[in-house]
């Protein structure tokens, strides 16, 4: 079958995001190749979000839907119980994609590659610096190993998946917080292919109210990620604990930027708990005894 993109919907899920769900709209209804169907979830905003939608000059564009408040997950599979859309496209109502062509050219690479079931693009994210960054890691085929260590795809605003596919796997998790966008994307690498459009489409603001700003704060959904991807993945005891090493460096380096010695001490002995010792010769070994002798990683974290 060749897909056209009427045959996506786009799928926005929204949490007191009224400062930017305009802008997000107005860069979606851009696209040159619009989708058939866009799909908004309220998840139980506290904000002025419902009045920013309703009267939103796309208001009459698209599906509008309201929940409790469950999070991102929830939202998301809510709108993917309504739709009949063969594909979803996701965005979040603080991102905006930045190509003009996004959803037509992944379209088209679903097309040619026939056995794809998430297809993701390059992403630039503002971290408030002057350059922005640019995520631009290359996913072709079957690449389910790669979200052992890390989430591999670019931006969740980036993919592109297949609606079937997502059903069959079960859709998001919704008890997960923070990490349930990898560990679907991971079960869909499990039964499919994952390609990416090498083209940056989506331009993504890390700012105070965004999930990715809090990130090791939400570590403890993050161990229960990377739990069940271990339990997709049937691994050794010795590969378990080599996993589990290299998903606990990313919230010790979070930990250790934001000066947080207490917090870092607790990863620290989380970490060689569950990777059976793998940090004790490592550089976070001698962080923590910093942090344990001057109650603070200044000047340490000035210099890296």
């Amino acid at each position: 079958m060749n897909y056209t993109t009427q045959d996506i919907a786009v799928i926005i899920p929204v949490y007191n995001n009224a400062a930017f769900i305009e802008d997000t709209l107005h860069a979606l209804f851009r696209q040159r190749a619009l989708p058939g169907e866009v799909i908004l979830v309220n998840d139980g905003s506290t904000d002025d979000s419902k009045h920013v939608i309703q009267n939103s000059a796309y208001a009459n564009k698209i599906t509008y839907l309201e929940i409790p408040n469950r999070g991102p997950a929830a939202a998301r599979n809510c709108a993917i119980a309504h739709t009949d859309k063969p594909w979803v496209a996701f965005l979040d109502a603080d991102d905006q994609w930045s190509h003009w062509q996004k959803l037509q050219m992944q379209i088209a690479l679903a097309n040619a590659q026939p056995q794809a079931v998430l297809i993701d693009s390059f992403a630039e994210v503002d971290w408030g610096q002057e350059l922005p960054l640019v995520v631009q890691r290359v996913k072709r085929g079957m690449v389910f190993e790669q979200f052992l260590s890390r989430n591999v795809v670019n931006a969740t605003s980036s993919v592109l998946a297949k609606t079937a596919a997502i059903r069959q796997v079960g859709g998001f998790d919704e008890d997960l917080r923070f990490g349930e966008d990898r560990l679907l994307w991971a079960k869909l690498a499990k039964v499919g292919e994952v390609h990416t459009l090498e083209e940056v489409t989506v331009h993504k603001v890390n700012h105070a109210t965004n999930l990715t700003a809090k990130g090791y704060r939400n570590y403890k959904f993050r161990l229960l990620c990377v739990q069940r991807l271990m339990e997709m993945a049937g691994l050794s005891p010795t590969q378990a604990k080599q996993v589990w090493y290299e998903n606990m460096q990313e919230f010790l380096r979070e930990a250790f930027k934001a000066n947080d010695v207490r917090f870092f001490q607790k990863l620290y002995r989380r970490t060689m708990q569950l990777s059976g010792g793998r940090a004790r010769m490592s550089r976070y070994a001698l962080i923590s005894l910093y942090g344990s002798l001057f109650g603070h990683f200044a000047p340490l974290n000035q210099m890296s």
